[in-house]
């Protein structure tokens, strides 16, 4: 319990600071002591349990999982101070996830999921983030902030919940708010609201852009998924809140001349950033002709608007004008998709198509490609009783219709997977896959026409002998980039050749695993050939029935580019694993990362860093 007081103050100098910290110092102490509460229960609540009836059992129960990990982080190079470390001092994380049931009709899942200090991926983190902007943080599920009761056909959301309607209107970003799902009498009633994207001030001296908080409303109304016929409507609407920052400026442009000009000096300018506002409806459809046979279709229509404090200005033919505001910055378009699915033992087929306009912005998917139409054959077949399967894809995208952004761009897409399974011991993955683009241009230099390849073969034995057990992984692959100029002649390639390989030794008299890999890449590039090299190995020992599992690994690799001087790394690990009980383990490890620059004169001569990582986990 002293050394959480030591983590939490190593917290509160490195990150959250204030308000936060002392209201989950707290809480990580707690989680801890719950965890060990639910993995070893005391003798007096197996007396209770022994007296519980069958019928108490039934009615209510606890079931999930809980977890606790923590990561230190330290660095140094030579000279010293020359490279930053690449990761955060101190790192915590706390998952918590258990359901209540209650009879048959009702469930209450929770999902608590915490991150000490501020970190994202998706969005940029904030310096000393208040509780509000910690909790609507992607990143975290704060307290019941992803409770999700159903009760019979009827299920709520209250917190951190990704919804999902339709191929055009799902969601992928994790929405904080609260939502609703209805599905009674074989009708689908779903809705949800919150926010999606948290303000965030601009900070030029840590390079922070600047994002408006973003409200999301989405809802559905239709059938309930079903073999036969589901179909429904769908609305999508997100909201830049403009008062959400104080200070919403992007860049300066200072005064400066025209390209080509001296004579014609512009003056300074300020770019600022734009509140948007957007809305989607769509109504999608699935049609079952048959067992293992049907036809899914959607339409769909969206009306976005760049800049809220643009002027306003009708746009004949808009549908949604009558539910948002139509301005200078807004721009309609539509969208739509449609497959017909065959799935057999045996075979399968799906085709499908993909249109969508260049002023089509998909709300809820923000890093969906627009301004495209794309068809897919996709057939698959099982042979042998699924020893053999073959899958493959053909199919052809057009890129930028509208032809706004250069010119109209064409990429064939081509690709299929064979995995053979020739014995119990024997089994190999044929990949290939070939993607090759293509614009309009002629009589060009800026003519394009290139394809790319691949290739890989993926072998794997497996000999059960009678005191060892050998795993033998290998994998062999070739890309292949040709960027062909028609009109000057010039080709550039960048090509990848790969190898490796991994075996594996289990020892049955004693519980002894030895492995060892190896592995090769080079990248034939215009300026010179690029490799890297690598060979390591592994063992692990397992004690009490296997319970406690140490084990150390060590890897050897070099990097060279041209004539200069090889790079090498060596990266240690030494880890433990112990399983506590049937439902509680802990895992422990230390790792060092030393990388030597083969050529100092530009760089740092050496860099090492060093990590250990904590874990605590169990079920119940």
């Amino acid at each position: 319990m002293h050394r959480l007081g030591v983590m939490d103050d190593c917290v509160s100098e490195n990150g959250i600071e204030g308000a936060i910290v002392n209201r989950f110092s707290r809480f990580w102490r707690l989680s801890i002591v719950l965890i060990l509460q639910l993995s070893l229960p005391s003798q007096s609540c197996d007396a209770m349990a022994e007296q519980d009836t069958t019928s108490t059992r039934s009615l209510v129960s606890i079931s999930g999982n809980a977890s606790i990990t923590a990561v230190y982080y330290d660095h140094s190079s030579e000279p010293s101070g020359t490279q930053a470390g690449r990761r955060p001092a101190q790192l915590y994380r706390m998952v918590f996830s258990p359901t209540i049931t209650l009879g048959r009709l009702i469930s209450l899942p929770f999902n608590i999921m915490l991150t000490l200090p501020e970190t994202n991926t998706t969005t940029p983190t904030i310096q000393s983030p208040s509780f509000g902007q910690y909790i609507t943080n992607p990143a975290n599920a704060f307290g019941f902030s992803s409770f999700a009761p159903r009760i019979g056909w009827a299920q709520f959301f209250l917190g951190s919940h990704t919804p999902q309607f339709s191929t055009l209107s799902n969601s992928d970003l994790p929405l904080f708010g609260a939502g609703i799902d209805f599905q009674p009498l074989g009708m689908r009633l779903a809705a949800s609201g919150g926010v999606v994207q948290r303000a965030v001030e601009p900070d030029s001296s840590r390079g922070t852009p600047a994002t408006y908080r973003r409200d999301m409303y989405m809802g559905r109304i239709g059938t309930a998924s079903n073999d036969s016929l589901t179909f429904g409507l769908n609305v999508v609407y997100a909201r830049d809140d403009a008062s959400s920052i104080q200070n919403n400026i992007v860049a300066i442009i200072p005064q400066r001349t025209v390209e080509g000009d001296s004579t014609m000096t512009l003056p300074a300018d300020t770019i600022r950033l734009r509140p948007e506002e957007g809305i989607m409806t769509s109504v999608d459809m699935v049609f079952g002709l048959a067992k293992g046979m049907n036809i899914t279709a959607e339409a769909a229509v969206s009306s976005f608007t760049r800049d809220q404090t643009s002027d306003i200005k009708n746009i004949d033919g808009n549908p949604l004008d009558l539910v948002t505001t139509s301005r200078v910055s807004t721009r309609v378009d539509l969208a739509g998709t449609a497959s017909f699915n065959i799935k057999s033992n045996v075979w399968g087929l799906s085709i499908t198509t993909l249109y969508m306009g260049a002023g089509y912005v998909p709300i809820a998917q923000p890093y969906q490609q627009s301004d495209r139409f794309e068809w897919r054959l996709a057939p698959s077949l099982r042979l042998y009783e699924g020893d053999l399967s073959l899958n493959a894809t053909v199919g052809h995208r057009i890129n930028n219709l509208s032809g706004t952004k250069g010119e109209t761009l064409s990429q064939a897409i081509y690709g299929g997977t064979v995995n053979a399974q020739f014995t119990d011991d024997f089994s190999t993955m044929f990949r290939y896959s070939n993607f090759g683009i293509r614009n309009k241009r002629d009589q060009d230099t800026l003519r394009v026409e290139n394809v790319s390849q691949s290739f890989g073969v993926d072998p794997s034995l497996m000999i059960d002998g009678d005191d060892v057990l050998h795993t033998l992984n290998a994998s062999i692959g070739l890309d292949t980039y040709d960027d062909f100029n028609v009109v000057s002649g010039v080709e550039s390639s960048n090509d990848i050749r790969s190898a490796s390989i991994n075996y594996l030794s289990s020892v049955k008299p004693l519980p002894l695993s030895i492995g060892v890999n190896a592995s090769y890449l080079e990248n034939i590039l215009f300026r010179g050939l690029f490799i890297v090299r690598s060979v390591g190995g592994m063992i692990a020992y397992r004690f009490m029935n296997g319970d406690v599992v140490p084990s150390i690994s060590i890897t050897n690799s070099s990097t060279t580019f041209g004539p200069s001087p090889s790079d090498q790394q060596l990266f240690v690990k030494a880890s433990v694993r112990w399983r506590i009980s049937k439902t509680t383990t802990f895992q422990a490890s230390y790792g060092n990362n030393n990388y030597t620059y083969g050529n100092p004169t530009h760089r740092t001569a050496a860099f090492t860093e060093r990590l250990i990582q904590l874990a605590l986990s169990t079920t119940f």
